[in-house]
């Protein structure tokens, strides 16, 4: 699993990562974490791949995470957006800011 984040540049980093992965089928985040997406078949060795921009204070950083295939029957889309919400609260506990879309 990784996680990376940074303050800059989310519209156009989304929006490159998004022709790049348009081919492998994207998933638009769900109402409340911020513009970006998620896809199950981005590629090896983590082919779970979600990221998302979002408000926190006056700052506009960009969390993505990718992560391993998970267990056959699981929604790995439904996971990566869990994974979404988790990490952006952990984002503003330790950022000390309430993040929002």
């Amino acid at each position: 699993m990784g996680i990376h984040w940074r303050y800059g540049d989310g519209e156009e980093v989304i929006r490159r990562l998004e022709k790049s992965y348009a081919d492998n089928g994207i998933h638009a985040l769900p109402e409340g974490l911020g513009k970006g997406f998620a896809s199950p078949a981005a590629g090896y060795p983590n082919p779970n791949y979600v990221i998302s921009l979002f408000k926190c204070g006056d700052k506009r950083p960009w969390l993505s995470i990718d992560f391993a295939p998970v267990v056959r029957g699981r929604d790995a889309v439904q996971d990566m957006f869990a994974f979404m919400r988790i990490a952006q609260k952990r984002f503003g506990e330790l950022h000390k800011c309430t993040p929002r879309p």
